[in-house]
Parts: structure tokens; sequence; C-alpha cells
């Protein structure tokens, strides 16, 4: 987030606090900047506690890069104006300015982890702010962004990426100013950011890679950089007024308009990169008086970088204990407490550090980077034996483990597949039944716990199942009535918006299903809405490729949060079975009716997978010591064992599997 020393006010124009009462803005400061960041960090706010037509406030983030780039551009060309530029005080400026702020949340954050986030969560949440510390978890986020990673919303420093990226900038942009500052200047940084975009736009590379990484925001920060030289503050006042309505436009289309589905960088993108920087180079009288009505968004515009740094831990923290979508209510109450942190962060630690002086104790709050980061590794090692004292506690009458270490020994999803294939491998004998049947397992990520499943309970000697997996709906391209665009829309897998990524998975489907040669199919896949409409048809076009008999499994149960989360509050293991019926993602409810008439009219089994995981409504998810999932949709080994059993010995699937 870009929250540095005010922008000099450009020359014959009356600061804020001179056209106003005195005291009212702080000297020096321009209205129109502060306005912009309280929009964009407003934004961002809202964005991530889901408020209703504010899709794009993501872009906020990119309001922010715009405006960074104006004005550290500007600081360093005045400096080197005067005379007077230093690498040495420029770096201790900038951590005199970020690191003091960004070192309390990391310090405030690391207590409530400890005290909150289970084991897995809080080894994730040590790692990240290790990352944090040496501005590089723009990265380290990237690089946990696939299909098994944890919920967002469980990652209390995930909001530091942004801040990884700005310091960046500030490591590379410094050097290339002071190289073409005499000449070519402007020349360079546009190319730079024409490179930048391009890249974005062009390379084949995916959408969470141009989100994270430095070089594909290089075009942000160009375009404030460019607006440092120019300005048009004696434009004709119409003129002016004009384009910053204008301006204003864009950026509320910007953030109205724009999905995290859309294209970036993309139009929504765009519109808010320009309608920030025209808004800056025209200075207009219009937004850069200190008046009444703007009094509340100049303050939040003031504490925006505390208000930043606070709001995302915060929601992290209310939905370990209360998950699932904000009600109005808490969205207000998690806004109010938001910018009463803000106000106390700048109260206690923004304004007195700010005050250190340079250049005598520079090298002092150079210190601060390596120090920031010792303490993150040493919160790395101490943090499990913190907590491992922490739940030390004797469990309840009659049973042998505590909630806590159930739900603190949940392990990682690949950990248990590797688990299974070796547990697979151990039984096989290579003494192949003479009657071994090839069950075709299509879907996703369900598709394989299923296929483990099975082999689990059937052994690869009595049974060779053939997993056909994609993150791509399981559909034959003949029965999709849409594009792909229209298809893949809503998916949550950002790959599966690339152009031309899934058709082929489609063109091929059946292609895999006729080399399988199977007795069985089995569909298993978290079913969308988007894709429910086509799977007649599919079930069609496999009984006309292959003889073989077709099962249907319903959606998994999914529950609203991570389990080791959502049943922490669970007294007694039992408890956590009686409560997972209740937490379980109740907008999937009516898809087992849906799919079961869909599979009765193509003339395909049905089995629920409610039935395998919440017989009767009762959900055995403690299996002995451990919990029958590894995050809120998939089995851990132990379920694949019960579920899969139960699979198998369903009378349908007997049926199913008979000749």
């Amino acid at each position: 987030m870009s929250h540095h020393e005010p922008a000099r006010v450009p020359t014959g124009q009356k600061s804020a606090s001179a056209q106003g009462r005195s005291g009212e803005h702080p000297a020096g400061r321009r209205v129109d900047i502060d306005l912009l960041r309280a929009v964009a960090v407003l934004a961002v706010i809202l964005f991530h506690f889901d408020v209703t037509g504010l899709s794009g406030g993501f872009l906020g983030v990119d309001m922010f890069f715009v405006i960074s780039g104006y004005l550290i551009t500007l600081h360093i060309r005045q400096q080197l104006g005067e005379g007077k530029f230093s690498f040495v005080n420029f770096y201790a400026r900038r951590i005199r300015r970020l690191f003091p702020a960004l070192a309390a949340t990391l310090v405030l954050t690391g207590i409530g982890a400890l005290l909150l986030l289970p084991a897995a969560l809080l080894q994730n949440f040590a790692h990240s702010a290790i990352a944090s510390s040496a501005y590089v978890s723009n990265a380290y986020f990237w690089s946990v962004a696939d299909y098994f990673d944890t919920d967002n919303v469980y990652k209390p420093l995930l909001h530091t990426w942004s801040l990884s990226v700005e310091e960046q900038f500030y490591i590379f942009w410094p050097l290339a100013v002071l190289l073409f500052h005499r000449r070519h200047l402007n020349f360079v940084i546009a190319a730079a950011g024409i490179v930048s975009l391009l890249g974005g736009l062009f390379l084949d590379f995916s959408p969470v890679t141009v989100f994270y990484h430095f070089p594909f925001r290089v075009h942000e920060f160009a375009v404030g950089a460019l607006v440092s030289g120019l300005s048009l503050s004696r434009l004709p006042r119409g003129v002016g007024t004009g384009l910053v309505i204008a301006a204003i436009l864009a950026i509320a289309w910007g953030l109205v308009a724009t999905t995290p589905q859309s294209a970036f960088p993309g139009w929504g993108s765009g519109a808010v990169i320009v309608g920030t920087a025209l808004i800056i180079a025209v200075s207009h009288p219009l937004l850069n008086r200190d008046r009444l009505v703007f009094r509340p968004f100049l303050r939040i515009g003031l504490t925006s970088y505390s208000a930043y740094l606070v709001h995302w831990p915060l929601l992290v923290f209310y939905k370990l204990s209360r998950p699932g979508p904000l009600g109005l209510s808490e969205i207000l109450l998690l806004l109010g407490a938001t910018l009463l942190l803000a106000e106390i962060f700048y109260r206690l630690v923004e304004q007195p550090t700010s005050k250190v002086k340079l250049p005598r104790f520079r090298f002092a709050l150079i210190a601060m980077a390596p120090l920031m980061l010792l303490y993150a590794l040493g919160f790395n090692l101490v943090a499990p034996v913190i907590r491992q004292q922490m739940v030390a506690h004797p469990a309840a009458a009659g049973e042998a483990y505590t909630v806590t270490q159930v739900l603190d020994g949940i392990e990682d999803r690949r950990a248990v597949r590797e688990q299974a294939e070796q547990e697979i491998q151990d039984k096989v004998t290579g003494q192949l039944a003479t009657d071994r049947k090839v069950i075709a397992v299509l879907g996703d990520s369900h598709a394989v716990d299923v296929s483990l499943a099975l082999r689990l309970a059937l052994g690869d000697d009595n049974v060779n199942v053939v997993l056909i997996h994609s993150i791509c709906d399981p559909l034959t391209l003949d029965s999709i009535a849409v594009s792909m665009e229209a298809l893949y829309k809503s998916h949550s897998q950002d790959q599966t918006r690339e152009e031309g990524y899934c058709y082929p998975q489609h063109a091929d489907l059946l292609n895999k299903i006729e080399q399988a040669s199977p007795d069985l199919v089995v569909f298993s896949e978290a079913w969308r809405a988007d894709a429910v409409p086509y799977l007649g048809k599919t079930l069609e076009d496999i009984k006309a490729a292959v003889p073989a008999k077709i099962l249907v499994l319903g959606r998994v149960p999914q529950f609203v949060g991570s389990p080791d989360v959502i049943f922490r509050d669970a007294d007694t293991l039992q408890q956590v079975n009686q409560f997972a019926w209740n937490r379980r993602y109740k907008a999937f409810d009516d898809f087992d009716s849906t799919l079961s008439g869909i599979a009765g009219e193509a003339g395909a089994a049905f089995i629920s997978k409610w039935d395998l995981v919440c017989p009767d409504k009762v959900c055995d998810m403690v299996i002995g010591s451990v919990l029958g999932y590894t995050d809120a949709q998939h089995w851990s080994l132990a379920g694949m064992k019960l579920y899969g059993g139960r699979l198998i010995a369903d009378p349908v699937f007997q049926q199913a599997i008979m000749p």
C-alpha cells in the first residue's frame, strides 16, 4: 500500500491546511491524494468484507500502486534536482514509514495466531511471517496458491503481498530514476510500463502469476511516475472539472463492474489506474479544499496504511469463530473495529516513529529490517513448542484424545494421497483376479478421493481403477450447449477460464473412456450449477460409446470452513459428529435430487455421498483418533477407508459392478 510523506503541493496552489482552518488537515498533504487513499482502502476493506456491489474492490490496491509511483518518483526527482538524494536516507525513510506498523502487526497477529489458529494453519502463518518480514510474501502466497491451498480466509498475512510488491518497487525504481533523470527518464518509464502491460496481457502465465508478481504491476507504478513529471493543473477550469468527473466515474465503474474473474490487466483495472492518475495530474481545486464533507474520508486516508494492515487479520480471526458470509451488522462491526484500530495504530505507532530524526538515526532504522526477519524466524522456531504446551490438556472422561489434538492432527492432503498409494502398493501381490473389473472414475479432486477409496477397499489385484481426472467439468464436448467462456465464468479455478484450456479435456473425454474399456463408469465431481444441465447428454454419449454401466455419485458433504477451525468449539469428539450436519454448506443441499433425477432419466445409477458420510443426518467425522476430512471437502485416509467401505457395500454399487 502506498503511504508516504505528502507530495509537495503544486506551485501557485495553497495547501489544504492553508485553505481551511488551522489543524483541520495536516500541512503539505494534498487533499485529493488522501481522498484517493480513503477510496482505495475502503474499497479493499469492503471487498474483503463481502459487501454486495463492490466486486472490484480489490482494485483499490492498483490505486495505491499508482499513488506510490507518483509520490516516490516525484520525491526522488525533487531530491536529485536539489542535489540531496541519498540511497541510505531514501531507504531509511521508507523503513521509518512502513516497518514499525508492519512490525506491530506481525507481533500482534502472531499472538492471535498462537491463541486461535490450528497447528497446520499456525505453521503456514509462521512461514508467511518470514516471507512478509523479508518483503517477499507476494512470491510466497503465489507459490501456495494452488488447487489444494488452504482457504485464503485463514491466512492472516495474505494482504501483505501488496506491501512486498511495493518494497520491490522501492529497490529497483530509485536506481532507474538516478540513471536516467537527466535524459530519457519519461521514455524509460513509459517503455517499462508498456512492457509490463504487454507481458501481463500476452505472455503465457496464469492469472495468479500476473496478479502477484511485481513485473506485471510495473505499469501501474509507471503511470503514477509519468504523472510526477506532468501537471494538468493549469488547464481551463471547465476542462479540469470535466476530467475529474470522468476520472471519478471511471474509478467507480472499475470498482463496481470488475469481478475477481475479470481479465487482469483488463478494462476495469485500466479505468481505475487512468482515473487515479488523472485526478493526481489535474490537482483540481474541487478536490483540494478541506471541506467539511471530506473530513471523515481525509481521516481514513491519513490512517489508511494502518487500516489496511489491521483489517485482514481482524477478519480472519473473526471468521475463525464465525465462519460463513458476513451479515450487515457484522460488516458494520468489523468496519468500526478496523477504523478504531487504525486510529490507535496511527497515534501510537505511525506518528511517534515518523518523528525519528534523519539522518541521525538512519542506520538504526535500517537495522529494523534484519531485526524483523529475525523475529519471524524465531517465531517459526518457538511457535510449535508454545502451541504444543497450550493444547497439552487432558481429554474428556472416556476419551483418549482431546478435540484439539484430533483437529491439530489433520494431515496435509498431499501426504494423505501418498500414504494411500503406499498402503495400496503394500497390498499388491500380483495375483490378478480372473474376473478383475475395470472401473473408470471421472471428475476432479473428488474423483481422486473415490479412486483411492475404491483401490483401498477392493485392492488393485481385484479391480483396475482408471482415474480420468481434470479440474474441468466431466462433460463430453457435444453435450455442452454454451461457450467455454460461459460454462466456466464462475469456476473457482482460474485455469479453466484460460482460452483453450478445457476444450481439449471435453473433446478427449470419450476417447479416454473408450481406451479404458470400463465395466463401470463412476462420476465423482464437485458439481457446479453451470455444469449440471449438460450431464444428461454426457451420460447418453457415454452409453453410446461403451457398453459399461454408469454410476453417478452425489456431491460430497462440504462444510462451511476448514474442519480444524469450525469444530474447535466442540468439547468432546462426539460433539464434533453432532455439530457437523448443521455446519454443512447448505447451498448444495438440492444437488442430490437433481443429480439423481438426471441419472435416472439416462438409465444410470445414483448414490448419495451424504449417505456415506452422514447416514441419517449424523456425520461420522471423527474416526478413531483422526478426522475423516483433510479440509472442508476432501477425505483423509481414514475417511477414504470408512466412506469407501460404505460405498462398495451399498446395494446400488454392488448391482452396478455385477455382470
